[in-house]
């Protein structure tokens, strides 16, 4: 008798703990968190703070496929432990007023928002404190004035989880601080176009593991734009962009440009094959590796396949143990003039580099693989410009046989904009100081037909 009775209290248990994930029905009506709560058996409750809604999710709930679920008039929504809120339909995050979704349990397992197989989704003025935000399945979704901060790590390896392989995402103008693990990421084998633009990455890996602040991999298009990526020198282990081809995928396009990167373990690193231009970005302080022979590059392309095409103007390279280093690669271009300006390979050029270098010794750049290097018109670290002083800060064949040249001659000085004159005096267009063209005038010194004329 004792036998049965306890196999019907489990029996019981089984049941009741099956009904506390509430579904809808997936017949095209429009929920909102006011209509879950008022929904017997969503596991919802609410109060008023202060006059602004706050909502506890007890138990997970799910928006079916053919409902619609909108975020409006704002909030504060809190997950209890192992809580997932899923969205199969549609959904709308486009609220005027801000939620603020919240880890409300005791052990650090509320999940968040899981958006699963659906169309593209727009989350806009939403705050993730503690829970994340999951993308498995969709076509993609944009982020517009979001903030991530103090992640649990429960939805996956980052704050923001993109785990849907072709889709399209947008990330603007959105804050990422001090989670434990990556800010942004992406599994290797999910292939997703992702820009984002207009953000700030500060002391993302406070858990201080194996993983950059932007955990990323190859895509057709990847554009990082306008970015501030701040590291903290206590977090040894932590870059700011790593972006890899682990399983070879062909046509990559990937930009990294106009952004601040400092205070990292690396600023830049890549791993497989990939297309990537590297331009106008400022790197500086990345060197927070405990082992030079580990790290601490402020740019480091790696890439045993050789397929690797890269092309590096215009950066700020300042405080690293290396600035730039190659290790295997196809063809990585850090400025050259010897060719037309029509030519595909031209590059202008215009890297500087400052106090980079580990050991006692400076390294600029260093070349670790068998090809050559083009690196011309760029400013090296020494007091004067010339072949004899940038010998010194760039390792290459010369160096050990077996590796590659580095072309590094001519390199800019002040007067190095005469050589991108000589060709402008026969081509269109407006170039700036560092040699770069523009289709229209820039603010401030353009050269034009070989002169320089201001522009306001």
């Amino acid at each position: 008798m004792t036998k049965r009775i306890i196999i019907t209290v489990m029996t019981v248990w089984c049941i009741v703990a099956q009904g506390w994930s509430f579904k809808t029905k997936g017949d095209g009506t429009t929920w909102t968190f006011e209509t879950l709560y008022e929904q017997a058996g969503s596991g919802m409750s609410v109060e008023m703070v202060d006059g602004v809604p706050v909502y506890t999710m007890h138990e997970n709930d799910t928006i079916a496929a053919g409902d619609l679920f909108k975020a409006k008039d704002g909030g504060v929504v809190r997950f209890a432990d192992n809580v997932t809120f899923v969205i199969e339909g549609t959904a709308d995050f486009q609220s005027e007023e801000r939620y603020t979704f919240v880890d409300a349990g005791s052990e650090g397992t509320a999940q968040g928002i899981v958006m699963k197989d659906v169309s593209s989704t727009a989350f806009r003025n939403c705050i993730f404190d503690g829970v994340g935000l999951k993308f498995v399945g969709c076509k993609g979704g944009t982020l517009t004035y979001c903030t991530f901060q103090n992640n649990n790590g429960a939805v996956g390896q980052s704050a923001l989880v993109l785990a849907s392989d072709d889709a399209i995402f947008g990330i603007d103008y959105c804050t990422f601080q001090d989670n434990p693990k990556a800010a942004v990421a992406s599994a290797a084998n999910i292939y997703c176009n992702l820009f984002i633009t207009h953000c700030d990455f500060e002391h993302n890996g406070t858990l201080n593991g194996n993983t950059p602040q932007l955990n990323l991999t190859v895509a057709d298009a990847v554009v990082i734009d306008y970015c501030t990526i701040k590291g903290n020198p206590k977090h040894t282990m932590v870059g700011a962009i790593g972006i890899s081809n682990f399983y070879s995928r062909t046509g990559s396009s990937i930009t990294i440009r106009r952004c601040n990167i400092q205070d990292n373990r690396y600023g830049i690193g890549t791993v497989g094959p990939m297309n990537i231009v590297i331009e106008d970005n400022t790197l500086k302080d990345n060197k927070y590796e405990v082992n030079p022979m580990n790290g601490g590059s402020g740019i480091s392309l790696y890439d045993p396949y050789q397929q690797t095409n890269a092309t590096i103007k215009g950066n700020h390279i300042e405080g690293s143990l290396w600035g730039v280093t190659v290790i295997g690669c196809k063809n990585v271009n850090l400025g050259r003039t010897d060719v037309t300006e029509d030519d595909p390979d031209y590059n202008p050029g215009g890297n500087t580099f400052k106090d980079n270098g580990n050991s006692g010794l400076l390294y600029d750049l260093y070349n670790n693989s068998a090809n050559t290097v083009y690196a011309q018109n760029n400013t090296w670290n020494v007091s004067t410009q010339t072949q004899e002083q940038i010998e010194t800060v760039i390792y290459h064949k010369a160096d050990d046989a077996s590796l590659g040249e580095v072309i590094y001659w001519p390199a800019a000085t002040t007067n190095s904009i005469e050589l991108p004159q000589q060709k402008q005096a026969h081509t269109s267009g407006f170039y700036d100081l560092r040699g770069v063209r523009h289709s229209t005038p820039q603010k401030g010194i353009n050269i034009i037909q070989g002169k320089k004329v201001v522009q306001y």
